[in-house]
């Protein structure tokens, strides 16, 4: 028989037995949940991943690069060897082919392309028109008297010459924007592999495609956000994502198909890009601008694009010249995607990038984006109030910075800007 003592001395082990049961299965609901909430990373067989083709430039004239260490030219006569007595090569495109040469060789190639010289160990390097590169040299025919110069260099390390050139990477606190920005690049990258496999490049070294700066663009902080992520990428239902970034938003993310024809991206529907209630690029110079254009510079602008500008023509009477800037139509986000212009007998009608191009400035650069406003404080001026830099689409990198600073990992940060996608590790 129990006594009371014995019987209340039970109770307690029973409660404490039942007590552990209910904290594991409430450890083990949480565990679920915030796994759920983690993209998936498949645990790494490491490895260098896949070669990638860089467009450098497309040479029409005269040009040239120079070696530091030594990179060896096969050809079906001989192996030429450049970099110690040879530093410099020369680059001529000819009507059918190309001649290379220096003050000790002189190479006529007018079949047999591409044209390859390798580097002959991990050292060596070339540079071009100001940067340091590693990897291989490829020249290919472009067309009639041009000539395209590649660079052929395995994955991760062509991501050290892109990250850094695509977002800040020295600050500890912005770790995680720039481990995102690694997997985005990275995934961008792939997806240019599969997609230009029938062309003699797979990315470009400019916005074209993404910003490659080389060798000397590397930096500490970004070679280890792209070490610790080695092989990861973004994928939706099992397949890489279609991966698009850009500097600022403005608080407003665009919707894929807003800007390239096709059909709509469910993890790129775009929507407001806030943290709490702080637009998460607030602090880009670009978040919020202003420009103006004189008439004059509109007049410059439209007779440089469509050959009909006004103000240069002889007075014969007097004559009022009408200019009228409607926007006729923005999209979801509040982008202007439709812009009519009617300057005296002539109206044309703008969309997408072409907006941004007609307003260029003297230094060429086009607007910062299409989200904006017009105002004419005078009968001479058109003020311009926008926000945001790029095409909206995908990762604003001020707001990746932003919620890095804020704590975020580079996960949280990838979902929020790819929604319902999943990092996977594939090499």
């Amino acid at each position: 028989m129990l006594t009371s003592k014995k019987l209340k001395g039970k109770s307690k082990k029973i409660f404490k037995i039942v007590s552990i049961i209910f904290f594991t299965f409430y450890l083990s609901l949480f565990t679920f949940y915030f796994e759920s909430c983690t993209p998936l990373v498949k645990e790494p067989v490491r490895g260098t991943g896949p070669s990638v083709r860089v467009l450098l430039a497309t040479i029409q004239s005269k040009d040239s690069l120079t070696f530091t260490g030594r990179y060896i030219l096969h050809s079906e006569e001989a192996r030429y060897e450049f970099g110690e007595r040879n530093k410099n090569l020369y680059i001529l495109p000819l009507t059918d082919g190309i001649q290379l040469y220096n003050q000790n060789r002189n190479l006529l190639y007018r079949q047999h392309f591409p044209i390859i010289l390798e580097p002959a160990d991990n050292n060596s390097r070339f540079r071009y028109r100001g940067h340091t590169y590693a990897g291989s040299i490829y020249f290919q025919p472009a067309s009639e008297n041009s000539v395209h110069l590649i660079n052929k260099i395995l994955l991760e390390p062509y991501l050290s010459g892109v990250v850094p050139a695509e977002i800040p990477a020295t600050k500890q606190d912005e770790f995680e924007a720039i481990k995102a920005q690694a997997i985005c690049a990275r995934t961008y990258a792939l997806n240019s592999l599969e997609s230009n496999s029938d062309l003699f490049y797979d990315v470009q070294a400019t916005i074209a495609d993404q910003v490659y700066g080389g060798f000397d663009r590397h930096a500490a902080l970004a070679d280890q956000a792209i070490e610790e992520t080695r092989g990861v990428i973004i994928t939706y239902n099992g397949q890489p994502a279609t991966v698009y970034y850009h500097s600022t938003c403005g608080g407003r993310l665009e919707s894929a198909v807003n800007v390239w024809p096709g059909s709509p991206i469910a993890y790129l529907e775009g929507g407001v890009d806030a943290v709490s209630d702080i637009y998460s690029c607030s602090v880009s110079p670009y978040f919020r601008w202003l420009h103006t254009r004189s008439f004059s510079e509109l007049d410059s602008l439209f007779e440089l694009q469509y050959q009909r500008g006004m103000l240069k023509n002889s007075v014969k009477d007097t004559l009022e010249i009408n200019l009228d800037l409607q926007i006729v139509r923005r999209n979801s986000t509040g982008r202007v995607s439709e812009l009519q212009i009617t300057y005296a007998d002539t109206t044309i009608t703008l969309s997408g990038y072409q907006i941004r191009h007609f307003f260029k400035d003297k230094n060429g650069r086009s607007l910062p984006s299409n989200l904006f406003y017009l105002t004419q404080p005078d009968d001479s001026t058109l003020t311009i109030h926008g926000g945001g830099f790029g095409h909206g689409v995908g990762m604003c990198q001020f707001g990746a910075l932003h919620m890095a600073r804020r704590g975020f990992m580079h996960y949280h940060i990838i979902n929020k800007y790819f929604p319902g996608t999943k990092l996977v590790r594939k090499y």
